[in-house]
């Protein structure tokens, strides 16, 4: 067991007893999502610079990854300035594609251990997914990856216009027995969670620096340390 792990278990006992519910962040706490990102985000890029954008962005794994968990425009507000909204639909369409293509094709992968770590988590609590992205994008990796059956509902953001995700958990905590705890990896995830008085966990491992979790209640450095903590 991790240094982290004893931490977070030495103030478990009478905190997480009462949990009913977790939701997950998809991307960055249960997929290893730059596996297909990276090459799809690529490709919009490249269709970028033929456009006459993009051309001082640095593409490495490492830039790209600070995009994933964002809302998918995000990133072409941020490298494509200028470019009118047609063009960003264009190449957030092209990389939506590709990434179901990626995910379809075998290039994608859930981090070690989720599989049984979501298993035997559905026998004791009521399992959600809250996620930044397009709702074909979870439909099709929530079936790929053959982990749809442990969760309640999943929620895209894409589902409400891409409201911030403390909003779309205000509009459907009611139906989301309490207490809930929310695991994430990006900043919004742990501010969604204070925003809406939930307990927190911060997956270290994923594509969030170590300041986005400096607020979290809990941190676990792989998915399987969840177990020690619930």
């Amino acid at each position: 067991m991790s240094k982290l792990a004893k931490k977070n278990l030495q103030n478990k006992n009478d905190d997480l007893k009462n949990v009913k519910s977790i939701i997950f962040d998809f991307d960055g706490t249960l997929h290893n999502t730059i596996k297909i990102y990276y090459p799809a985000f690529s490709s919009g890029v490249k269709f970028l610079r033929e456009h006459g954008f993009a051309k001082d962005f640095e593409l490495s794994e490492k830039n790209v990854a600070r995009f994933l968990g964002e809302k998918p425009n995000f990133a072409y507000d941020l490298i494509a300035r200028g470019a009118d909204d047609s063009l960003k639909k264009e190449v957030m369409a092209l990389v939506g594609k590709k990434m179901d293509e990626n995910i379809k094709n075998g290039l994608g992968e859930l981090y070690k251990g989720t599989i049984k770590v979501l298993e035997e988590l559905s026998k004791n609590y009521d399992l959600y997914i809250l996620s930044n992205c397009r709702e074909s994008y979870l439909d099709t990796a929530l079936d790929v990856y053959g982990i749809k059956k442990y969760f309640k509902k999943y929620f895209a953001a894409e589902t409400y216009d891409f409201l911030p995700k403390e909003d779309i958990i205000k509009k459907e905590r009611q139906k989301i027995k309490e207490e809930i705890i929310f695991v994430g990896d990006r900043h919004h995830d742990m501010e969604a969670a204070r925003i809406n008085n939930l307990k927190s966990i911060f997956c270290s491992y994923g594509f969030g620096s170590e300041e986005e979790g400096k607020d979290t209640n809990y941190k676990i450095s792989y998915i399987g340390e969840i177990l020690e903590l619930l």
